[in-house]
């Protein structure tokens, strides 16, 4: 059974009721409850269109995040104030403007709360913030916050500590400004004339001494500036322009090397061209390696022999007939050592004799196996014996290669690190010198063969 739906009949309605808003112009009521229109219907159609689809949706996302912000931050009023009117400084700020134009004025808490949608409780609260904020309430800040000092109060800091002080813990109460301000680092003065007419002086007795600037370190022009003014200069700034002044010196005509410099020691003769091969990562020479060898003797005599470095090249070629004459005014079966550089091509190595334990030990920078260059001092030692009526020291003989010695990184120290190994087994000292060091020490063996003398 079919039911037929009851039409209600509804009541006239009255023109209060209605809800305000810009369309309600469009329609009146007569007394017989009739809607008609007072206008076309082309005129109603034109006026009741809907927005466009995307002004649509920017006010939904604007009423959305009115919505999460209301939700986030609805327990308080005063704190997120900013936050809430973010929303007027868009459209919302002009709709206002144009409301007040129009009539449609208000207090601020129904302006604020109408922008926002802010519920019947908010809008006081928000209104009374605002206008304590205009006229500068005395009764204190919303949220319990106590109000601002007048430029007549002080206020005074207390319970204040100093961290890390060494002067122990800091008194309460106000502070001068002079104690609170950041002290500022003293400035280093650049050098005086005199500062560098002092660090010419030093180059130029420098030169004088050594040939060249190549064995000069500015760690040392530094140290002697100190020692006569008795002032630091270890400062990046100072250290800088001694630099500087140091390579102006450098570039003059004249002062980059003295060609007549020589170094004359015993039967030794070095001129610039050799000493130069200890600058930067020269190979070193013949000269250089003889010369520094008879300085390792000198600085322990009696106990050291070393070979001059054409030694090993003609006992390879020629055998011990070659050599036989070499020692003639020498027992080196009385020393303790026996230093025998190597020269193979473009390559130094060291072969250290101990004669009282009978060994051999093969020292190579770059730790190359050369087991022909044992076996040939082997049989010599084994003839020199023999020669020199020695048989104790015939046989019993033992090889080895030193493995665990600094080794070199390039191709060009190798001289550098045998001269090294000599210097420290004549001294009975540990190797304690590594690739990292080789600048240093070129410079320091420089000045040995200067002075004719090592550096203990």
């Amino acid at each position: 059974m079919r039911h037929t739906p009851v039409q209600r009949h509804l009541p006239p309605l009255a023109s209060h009721l209605l809800p305000p808003g810009k369309h309600g112009k469009l329609f009146s009521i007569r007394e017989d409850s009739c809607w008609e229109p007072e206008e076309e219907e082309s005129q109603v159609k034109k006026t009741c269109r809907q927005p466009p689809r995307q002004r649509r949706g920017r006010r939904q996302r604007l009423r959305v995040l009115r919505s999460l912000y209301l939700r986030l931050y609805k327990r308080t009023i005063s704190l997120p104030f900013y936050w809430k009117i973010w929303g007027s400084l868009g459209g919302r700020r002009r709709r206002l403007g144009a409301r007040r134009r129009e009539g449609g004025g208000g207090s601020a808490g129904m302006e604020v709360g109408k922008a926002q949608r802010l519920g019947p409780m908010e809008e006081p609260a928000l209104a009374n913030h605002k206008a304590e904020e205009d006229t500068g309430s005395a009764f204190g800040l919303p949220n319990g916050f106590s109000p601002l000092p007048t430029e007549s109060e002080a206020i005074l800091i207390t319970n204040v500590c100093s961290i890390g002080a060494l002067d122990g813990p800091a008194q309460n109460g106000p502070h001068s400004q002079g104690s609170l301000t950041p002290t500022a680092e003293k400035e280093v003065p650049a050098l005086t004339e005199e500062h560098v007419a002092c660090v010419q002086s030093i180059l130029d007795q420098f030169l004088q001494t050594y040939g060249s600037l190549i064995p000069l370190g500015t760690d040392e022009v530094l140290d002697k500036l100190e020692e006569l003014f008795q002032q630091s200069f270890s400062s990046p700034a100072r250290r800088t322009v001694v630099q500087h002044v140091i390579q102006s010196y450098q570039r003059l005509p004249g002062n980059n090397l003295v060609r007549s410099f020589r170094v004359t020691y015993k039967r030794h003769v070095l001129s610039m061209d050799d000493l130069g091969t200890l600058y930067g990562q020269n190979w070193l020479n013949d000269q250089v390696m003889n010369m520094y060898g008879d300085l390792v003797m000198d600085a322990v005599p009696d106990k050291v022999h070393f070979f001059n470095s054409f030694f090993y090249d003609k006992l390879r070629t020629k055998g011990y007939e070659g050599v036989k004459r070499w020692t003639k005014n020498v027992d080196i079966f009385s020393k303790q050592l026996l230093l025998i550089p190597i020269h193979l091509e473009v390559h130094w190595s060291l072969v250290c004799v101990d004669v009282s334990k009978r060994t051999i030990t093969y020292f190579d920078s770059q730790r190359t196996l050369n087991r022909r260059c044992p076996k040939h001092i082997h049989k010599y030692l084994q003839a020199e014996a023999v020669k020199k009526e020695r048989p104790d020291y015939v046989s019993d003989w033992k090889g080895y290669f030193k493995m665990n010695v600094a080794r070199q990184n390039n191709d060009s120290d190798c001289g550098a690190f045998v001269l090294q190994y000599c210097k420290f087994l004549a001294l009975e000292l540990p190797f304690t010198f590594g690739q990292q060091d080789m600048p240093k020490l070129r410079r320091q063996m420089y000045k040995e063969l200067c002075h004719c003398r090592l550096t203990m």
